[in-house]
């Protein structure tokens, strides 16, 4: 039998570490790895990560992941023995806390039917909180409906109600992204992973505008999974919706037959709203570009769980960006193609006023009942008491108006229209990630 050497150990251990932390490694790109590690050996650190990256990394967002996987796993020994007991001991508080939560969360003596991620959060709650959902389980365990007691068939209102609950909380305490367990135990993937999450939840407090350009490939990877995660929480509630029209008497009969006709379980008609259209209105000002590039990344990483979505920019005057978004080109590009239409000068000064009126006049077919109207502006814009009529004016065709304002909110007094603008539309401070994801897992999650 032939036995695999150790630099080939070492590259299949590496590769195996860059897959559990999504990037997708082919064998064949492990076998040209090995074929340009033989070329300049293991000795120079420097050069072996610079032929694993240009032979393992095929996207510029994935460096940031491979750095610390590098990092991590060809760091001294001593120090992966440290991550390894760290690990093991956090594996083990998981496995005790998560068996815990078997126990405490039932009811009338069942298990209620959560995800590892919800008993994740209720294991983080602080203890009154936890007591709280005990209390309200045991009383609900003994309570009474329509003069007959609960039983198991009330189980899974009380699911949902327990879900909320806990993805409230999850939010609360700042959890971003999917609460994982430990899994075996893996020192070198716990601190990768731990490395990863402490820069992006960095990232979703740092002012876009300030966010360095060596760093934004890591931002746009960060974008990515932000609105993956924020994209199956609105599928989710588009499914929930359909309970929520008013109560179908035929099939809540039919249901509660068991009930000898007392009408223990509702049964609702299907409330089809419809998916959203955004339409997305951009500041062009010299203080706005930046936002306006990662903001858009953002919402077209939401057109899987929309009707579609329709671009604008304005600087003097409107322009429209939509086929230039889908075209895949470079946001630079796009800005400068529409330049002609959108003023003079890029970067300049804005008017709001003239913008919302070409909307109007000349693309109001965008706006109707089903759109969300967004625009994204600093509200420093010429004509603001025109800018305000106009906004009214759309107000009244679309859905809802929401109004993403990079100004820190302790600024707003500063501007005197603000107070005429928020009269026609949620305003919201927003110059993070963080903000950003935020007011649309409120407003659409």
């Amino acid at each position: 039998m032939k036995t695999v050497s150790e630099p080939d150990r070492h590259l299949v251990e590496f590769a195996g570490l860059l897959r559990r932390v999504g990037i997708r490694i082919s064998a064949s790109e492990i076998l040209d790895a090995a074929q340009g590690l033989a070329l300049v050996g293991m000795e120079d650190r420097n050069r072996v990560e610079a032929v694993l990256a240009a032979t393992l990394v095929k996207e510029p967002n994935q460096i940031p992941r491979f750095e610390e996987a590098f990092r991590a796993y060809f760091a001294p020994p001593d120090q992966k023995k440290a991550w390894q007991e760290e690990a093991e001991k956090k594996a083990a508080q998981w496995r005790e806390d998560i068996g815990q939560t078997h126990e405490e969360l039932r009811f009338q003596g069942r298990e209620l039917a959560l995800s590892e991620e919800e008993r994740t959060v209720y294991a983080r709650l602080p203890e009154e909180e936890k007591e709280r959902l005990r209390s309200f389980l045991a009383k609900s365990s003994e309570g009474m409906k329509s003069g007959i007691p609960v039983d198991h068939a009330f189980q899974p209102i009380l699911e949902r109600t327990v879900r909320g609950s806990l993805e409230y909380w999850r939010h609360r305490l700042g959890e971003d992204f999917p609460l994982l367990p430990p899994g075996e135990a893996n020192g070198v993937l716990s601190e990768v992973e731990e490395a990863i999450r402490r820069q992006e939840l960095a990232y979703l407090s740092q002012d876009l505008k300030k966010i360095a350009p060596e760093d934004w490939p890591k931002v746009a990877d960060l974008i990515r999974r932000l609105t993956e995660r924020l994209a199956g929480q609105i599928s989710r509630r588009y499914q929930a919706d359909r309970r929520r029209g008013g109560i179908d008497m035929r099939r809540t009969l039919r249901a509660n037959m068991r009930y000898g006709g007392v009408l223990l379980a509702r049964r609702y008609r299907s409330r089809h709203r419809g998916r959203p259209k955004f339409v997305l209105l951009c500041d062009l000002s010299g203080s706005m570009v930046k936002y306006t590039e990662f903001v858009l990344q953002f919402i077209y990483g939401l057109s899987t769980v929309v009707s579609g979505i329709e671009t604008f920019a304005f600087g003097e005057r409107l322009a429209r960006l939509t086929d230039e978004v889908r075209s895949g080109k470079s946001f630079q590009e796009m800005v400068r193609e529409a330049l002609p239409a959108a003023g003079e000068n890029w970067g300049g000064g804005t008017n709001l006023a003239v913008a919302l009126e070409e909307l109007v006049h000349t693309q109001a077919q965008v706006l109707t009942r089903r759109t969300v109207f967004i625009i994204l502006s600093d509200s420093q814009t010429l004509e603001g008491e025109r800018a305000a009529q106009y906004l009214a004016l759309i107000r009244r065709r679309v859905r809802e108006i929401l109004w993403l304002n990079t100004l820190p909110e302790r600024r707003w007094p500063e501007i005197k229209t603000i107070e005429q603008f928020q009269s026609h539309c949620r305003m919201y401070e927003c110059y993070t990630l963080g903000h950003l994801t935020g007011i649309l897992s409120e407003r659409l999650g």
